[in-house]
C-alpha cells in the first residue's frame, strides 16, 4: 500500500514540473498541503520548486518591464519635443501607458509562453507575503530537520532569522543548529542574499585589510548593484496591483489615484527593505559605501574620485561633521573647490527619484486639497546669505538688458595693494597691456617670497567670484577655465588706428567689428573683478548687434560684473592704469584648469617647508615664555572640555595698562569697526580703527568707519541696549604708526603679545601644523548705565567661532560660517575692581553655562574655536581685551597682519641704528617683568577720546621722563569719510542670533 502511495506522489511531483502552467503558487500550496501531512520529503522538493519558480517569475517580469520602459524612453522624447497643450500632454501620457501594456504583454508571452496571468486574490496575495517575509524558509527548516539535512535547515533557518532577527524563536533555532547539531559559522548561509551585500561584506574585508584596491572595486560594484536592485523592487511593486474593494466613488482619476497609492507606498519602502547586510536595518547604509569609497581613493591617491564621494556621501546626510571636515580639507589644502566636491551622477539621480516619490506619496496621503506650487528659494537663500558677508548685488540682469550682473564686496584695500605688487614683478606687454596669469604668479614667488601672500589672495578672491557666480545663476558644477590679472594703460594718444579697427576686450584682445558675435562657447562666462578705480573711462560695455551700447559697467575697486563669454562688449579706454581680475567659467568640467590647484600644491610644499622649521622655533619660543613667568593654571576636564585652557601671566601689569591706553588713542566707538551698533551686544558700545581710515586719520566720530553722523543709539550693541563697545585692528594701529599719530612701541606691544598667545595656543594643543592669525582685535566693552545690576542679557551671546549653532544643539561648520577657523583666544587686559561682570563662559549644546572664567589681566583663555562660549554683561565699569581668531590655512591668514609685520621691518631699517631700538626682543617690545615702562596718554579730562577732539594730542611719558606729542588729524568732510568703506568683518556661530561686521573671510 505505501509503495503505491509513493508512487502516486511521484507522478503527481513530475507532472507538476512538466505542466506548463504550473506556478510557484500551485508548487507552494501543495508543497504545504504535503508539510501539514508530515510527508516531508515530497514538501520540501514542491518548496524548492517552488521557490526557484518565485525567482524565475519575478526575475523575467522585472527584466521585461525594464525592456519596454527602454523602448518606451524613445516615445517619451519624441513626445517632450511636440509637447504643445495640456490636451497634448494627457493623450502622450496614456499613449505611453498603452504601449507599455502592449509591449509587457508581448514579452510575457515570448518568456513564459503558456502561463497564466498572475492572478491577484487573497490567496496568491497571502503566498506572495510568505515567500517577501521568508515564511517558506521556515517550512523548508523543519523539513530539512525531519529529513537529518541539518546544513540545510540551519541556512534555512539564518536565513529566516536573518528577516526577524528578534523573533526569539528564530534565535533559538539557529543557535540550537550551532550548539547541538555542531553546523560550523562559516556553513551558515543565507539564502537570500544579494549580490550588493555579498560586494558589501567583502569591501569591508578589503577595508580591514588595508587593500585599498579591493575597497575601491568592492564598493563600486555594491553601490551598482544596490541601485539596480533599488530599481528592480520599485518595478516589482508595479505587478502587486491591490484593486480597490469596493471600487472607489468618483471619475476615472480617482480611481487611477486609488490604484496608484499601494504601488507608491511599496515604491518608497524599497530602500528600507533594501539597507541592511545582515539581520539589522542601517539607516546610512548608502552614505557609508561613499565613506569607504572617499577614504580609500584618497589613500590611493585619487583625489579627484574621493572629492566626487565626499559630495555624494553629503548627498545623503549634509550635516556630518567628519565628512564636512573631510570636504574643508580638500578645499583648503588641496585646492579643489565645491564643483570638484559635487555629487557623483548617480547619487544626484537617485536622490532626486526619491525625493519626488516621498513628495508625491506625502501629497497623495494628505488630506490638503491645494497643493502650493512655487519656485526654488534656493538662489534668494544664497544671496541673503552672502549680503551678511557684505557681498551685495547691486546691478542686476534686467539693469544691463541680458544673463549678467554687478556685485560688491569681495575686495578690501590692502588686498589692492597686494595684487598691484604682484603686477609689478610682471612686464608691460605691448599696447600698454599687462598681464600675470598663475603659473606667471608662481613663477613671481620663486623669485620674490614676499609675493607669497599675493598669489594666496588672487586664489582666494578668483575663487569667491566663482563660488559666487555659481550660486547666482544656479549652477551645481561650475569650473574655471583661466584666471589672470590684467592691467591696461591709457591709450597712445598718436596711435589713431587702433581706435577705430577694433572693440578692446577684457582680455586685452581686439574684436572685429564686422562679428556679429564673439567667439566663445556657450557654457562658457566670464567675470571681471576691478582691483582699482579709474576716473574717467575704463568702463566694460555691452553692445547689441549693431554695436549700440545696451548697458555699461564702471571700474569700481572691489566691484565685478559676470557675463556669457559670448556676450559682445568692449573696454572704453582708461585716463589711468585698469587693473583687472579676468575669470573664465564653464559648467563643463573638461574645461576645468589644473592651474589652481598646482598654485595650491606649491603653496603646499612652502607650507611642509615651513612645518619643519616650527618644532624647533616654538620649542625656543616655549620654553622662553616658561622663564618668563607663564603656566597653564586650568585645562582640559578642569574646564569641563578638551581642547580648552587658561594660563596666566603672559604679560605684565604695566603691559596691559599700555594697550589699553592704546585703544583709547587710536579706537572707534560703535561696532569697533563701523562705529554702528556693537556687533556682540546692544548693551554695550564698540570702539574700533581698520586700517583703511587709519590711511585718513586717526579716530572717528559718529558710525567710526564712515564719519556719518549718528546718535548715541547708534553706538549701542545689537544684542542689548546696556554696553558700549571700543575696538582697534592691527591695521589702523600700524598705520597710524606710519603717519606719527600712534607710538611704535605700543603697536609693536599689540603685535607682540597677540603673537606670544599664538605661540601659546600652537604649543598646548601640540598642534602639527603652524597657526596663523584670521583676525586680531583689541575690545573693551563698558556699561552705558552702570545703576543696573539685575541684567539678565549676554554682553556676547553663546556661539561658536567656525560654525552655526542649530536647534539641536549640533554645529554645522559650513557657509555662512568662518570655517577656516581653527582655534581661538582671549588675552586680557584688566580685572575686577575694573569692572563688575563680563566673565567669559564655555556653554553646552542647549545655550547654558557650563563654566566660567573671570578676567585677569595677563590671563588667556585658549580654545577649539568649534567650542561654545560666551560673556556675561558687563554691569559696571569697562572690561578690555585681545580677542584672536587662529586658522591652520594660510590662505586666509590675516592681511593686515602681514602688512603690519612688512610695515613695521621698514621702520626698523630707518631705525636701525636709533639707541632705543636695539634692546627690541623677538616679540616687539613685551617688556619683561622688571623692565616695565609705562606709556600714560594725556588726554582732555572732559573729552575722554581722540574723535571728538579736533586738536587732541597724546604726550607719551617715557621712562626718562621725556614726553613726545603726537598730533591727532583734522575731521575730514563727509564727502572725504564716505570714500572709504572696510571689509573686514566678526560674525557669531549662532544661526539665530547671525550678525556680521566685515572682517571675517569668505
Amino acid at each position: 500500500m505505501h509503495s503505491i502511495i509513493f508512487v502516486a506522489f511521484v507522478v503527481t511531483v513530475r507532472a507538476l514540473e512538466e505542466d506548463p502552467t504550473t506556478t510557484y503558487y500551485r508548487l507552494y500550496r501543495d508543497g504545504t498541503e504535503f508539510y501539514t501531512q508530515k510527508n516531508f520529503s515530497f514538501a520540501k522538493t514542491l518548496l524548492e520548486k517552488s521557490l526557484e519558480d518565485y525567482r524565475f517569475y519575478h526575475k523575467n517580469a522585472i527584466n521585461c518591464r525594464v525592456e519596454c520602459r527602454r523602448k518606451n524612453s524613445l516615445l517619451l522624447e519624441n513626445f517632450e519635443d511636440s509637447r504643445k497643450s495640456t490636451d497634448i500632454l494627457e493623450i502622450g501620457l496614456f499613449e505611453n501607458f498603452i504601449h507599455q501594456s502592449k509591449c509587457m504583454k508581448r514579452c510575457f508571452k515570448k518568456v513564459f509562453g503558456e502561463r497564466p496571468d498572475h492572478i491577484h486574490s487573497s490567496e496568491s496575495k497571502r503566498i506572495d507575503k510568505d515567500f517577501e517575509t521568508g515564511r517558506v524558509y521556515q517550512y523548508l527548516q523543519f523539513c530539512y530537520y525531519e529529513l537529518k539535512e541539518y546544513t540545510k535547515a540551519a541556512c534555512a533557518a539564518y536565513t529566516y532569522y536573518l528577516k526577524h532577527p528578534h523573533d526569539q524563536n528564530a534565535q533559538r533555532n539557529v543557535q540550537m543548529y550551532r550548539e547541538k547539531m555542531e553546523v560550523k559559522d562559516e556553513e551558515f548561509v543565507d539564502l537570500d542574499r544579494k549580490s550588493y551585500q555579498e560586494f558589501h561584506i567583502q569591501g569591508e574585508n578589503a577595508y580591514y585589510e588595508g587593500n585599498w584596491s579591493g575597497v575601491v572595486d568592492n564598493f563600486e560594484r555594491a553601490l551598482s548593484e544596490f541601485y539596480r536592485e533599488e530599481q528592480n523592487c520599485r518595478l516589482q511593486c508595479e505587478g502587486n496591483l491591490i484593486i480597490p474593494s469596493p471600487p472607489p466613488p468618483g471619475d476615472f482619476f480617482h480611481y487611477l489615484k486609488e490604484l496608484y497609492v499601494p504601488i507608491l507606498r511599496c515604491q518608497v519602502d524599497c530602500e528600507y527593505k533594501l539597507s541592511r547586510v545582515f539581520a539589522d536595518h542601517q539607516e546610512d547604509f548608502i552614505e557609508e559605501h561613499y565613506n569607504f569609497l572617499q577614504y580609500a581613493y584618497y589613500q590611493m591617491g585619487d583625489f579627484e574620485r574621493a572629492a566626487q564621494a565626499i559630495g555624494a556621501f553629503l548627498l545623503f546626510n549634509s550635516s556630518h561633521r567628519e565628512m564636512l571636515q573631510n570636504r574643508l580639507f580638500f578645499m583648503t589644502r588641496l585646492g579643489y573647490h565645491d564643483s570638484h566636491l559635487s555629487a557623483r551622477k548617480e547619487a544626484v539621480q537617485y536622490i532626486e527619484m526619491r525625493n519626488r516619490l516621498e513628495s508625491l506619496l506625502y501629497f497623495a496621503e494628505s488630506n490638503d486639497l491645494n497643493k502650493i506650487e512655487g519656485d526654488s528659494k534656493e538662489v534668494e537663500h544664497y544671496l541673503k546669505e552672502f549680503e551678511k558677508l557684505g557681498i551685495k548685488l547691486i546691478q542686476t540682469p534686467s539693469d544691463l538688458k541680458g544673463r549678467r550682473f554687478v556685485a560688491e564686496g569681495v575686495l578690501r584695500d590692502e588686498q589692492q595693494e597686494e595684487l598691484l605688487n604682484l603686477m609689478k614683478a610682471t612686464k608691460m606687454k605691448s599696447a600698454g597691456i599687462q598681464t600675470t596669469s598663475i603659473p606667471k604668479a608662481i613663477q613671481a614667488v620663486k623669485t620674490d617670497p614676499d609675493l607669497e601672500i599675493s598669489l594666496r589672495l588672487l586664489l582666494k578672491l578668483s575663487e569667491a567670484v566663482r563660488f559666487y557666480t555659481s550660486k547666482f545663476l544656479n549652477q551645481t558644477s561650475f569650473y574655471t577655465k583661466e584666471t589672470k590679472v590684467i592691467c591696461r594703460g591709457p591709450p597712445d594718444p598718436e596711435d589713431k588706428e587702433a581706435e577705430s579697427d577694433c572693440f578692446p576686450q577684457e582680455d586685452g584682445s581686439c574684436a572685429d567689428l564686422e562679428q556679429e558675435h564673439l567667439e566663445g562657447d556657450p557654457d562658457e562666462f566670464r567675470a571681471v573683478l576691478y582691483i582699482n578705480d579709474v576716473e574717467k573711462g575704463g568702463e566694460t560695455v555691452f553692445l547689441n548687434r549693431k554695436n549700440k551700447a545696451l548697458a555699461h559697467v564702471f571700474p569700481k575697486k572691489g566691484h565685478f560684473t559676470v557675463f556669457e563669454a559670448l556676450d559682445k562688449h568692449m573696454v572704453t579706454p582708461p585716463s589711468s592704469q585698469r587693473c583687472v581680475i579676468l575669470m573664465t567659467f564653464s559648467t563643463e568640467k573638461v574645461k576645468d584648469n589644473p592651474e589652481y590647484r598646482q598654485a595650491m600644491l606649491f603653496l603646499n610644499d612652502l607650507d611642509e617647508e615651513k612645518v619643519r622649521k616650527l618644532h624647533v622655533d616654538n620649542v625656543r619660543k616655549v620654553e622662553e615664555l616658561t622663564r618668563e613667568g607663564v603656566s597653564i593654571v586650568q585645562s582640559g576636564q578642569e574646564l569641563h572640555g578638551t581642547e580648552r585652557f587658561v594660563a596666566d601671566g603672559l604679560i605684565t601689569e604695566g603691559e596691559c595698562q599700555n594697550l589699553i591706553s592704546l585703544l583709547e588713542a587710536g579706537g572707534l566707538e560703535g561696532d569697533g569697526y563701523y562705529g554702528d551698533r556693537t556687533p556682540l551686544t546692544p548693551n554695550e558700545v564698540f570702539t574700533g580703527l581698520t586700517a583703511q581710515r587709519a590711511r585718513q586719520r586717526g579716530g572717528i566720530e559718529g558710525d567710526g568707519y564712515k564719519g556719518k553722523a549718528v546718535t548715541g543709539h547708534r553706538k549701542i550693541s545689537p544684542h542689548t541696549n546696556h554696553e558700549i563697545f571700543e575696538g582697534l585692528t592691527v591695521g589702523r594701529a600700524t598705520q597710524l604708526v606710519k603717519s606719527g599719530n600712534l607710538p611704535r612701541d605700543l603697536v609693536q606691544l599689540f603685535l607682540g603679545a597677540s603673537e606670544r598667545a599664538r605661540i601659546l595656543v600652537e604649543n598646548f594643543f601640540n598642534l602639527t601644523r603652524p597657526l596663523y592669525f584670521d583676525y586680531t582685535h583689541l575690545v573693551c566693552r563698558k556699561a552705558v548705565q552702570e545703576e543696573e545690576n539685575d541684567r539678565l542679557d549676554l554682553s556676547h551671546p553663546v556661539h561658536a567661532d567656525n560654525c552655526l549653532i542649530q536647534p539641536d544643539g549640533s554645529c554645522l561648520r559650513q557657509f555662512p560660517a568662518y570655517i577656516a577657523r581653527d582655534y581661538s583666544a582671549v588675552l586680557y587686559l584688566n580685572e575686577k575692581p575694573d569692572f563688575i561682570g563680563g566673565e567669559f563662559f564655555f556653554a553646552h549644546g542647549n545655550k547654558t553655562e557650563q563654566i566660567s572664567v573671570s578676567p585677569k589681566c595677563g590671563r588667556v583663555v585658549g580654545f577649539n574655536a568649534g567650542e561654545y562660549h560666551g560673556v556675561r554683561a558687563v554691569q559696571r565699569g569697562r572690561r578690555c581685551a585681545i580677542a584672536m581668531w587662529y586658522t591652520m590655512d594660510p590662505n586666509t591668514q590675516e592681511l593686515a597682519r602681514f602688512q603690519a609685520q612688512k610695515k613695521m621691518a621698514d621702520q626698523d631699517d630707518v631705525r636701525k641704528e636709533t639707541p632705543e631700538s636695539k634692546n627690541d626682543g623677538e616679540f616687539g617690545t613685551v617688556l619683561r617683568k622688571g623692565e616695565e615702562k609705562i606709556l600714560h596718554f594725556q588726554k582732555d579730562p572732559v573729552e575722554k577720546s581722540l574723535l571728538n577732539n579736533k586738536d587732541s594730542e597724546i604726550n607719551v611719558v617715557t621712562e626718562t621722563g621725556e614726553s613726545k606729542r603726537f598730533q591727532s588729524e583734522p575731521i575730514l568732510n563727509k564727502e572725504q569719510e564716505n570714500a572709504d568703506i572696510s571689509g573686514t568683518d566678526v560674525m557669531t556661530g549662532d544661526k539665530d542670533t547671525l550678525q556680521t561686521n566685515n572682517h571675517g573671510e569668505l
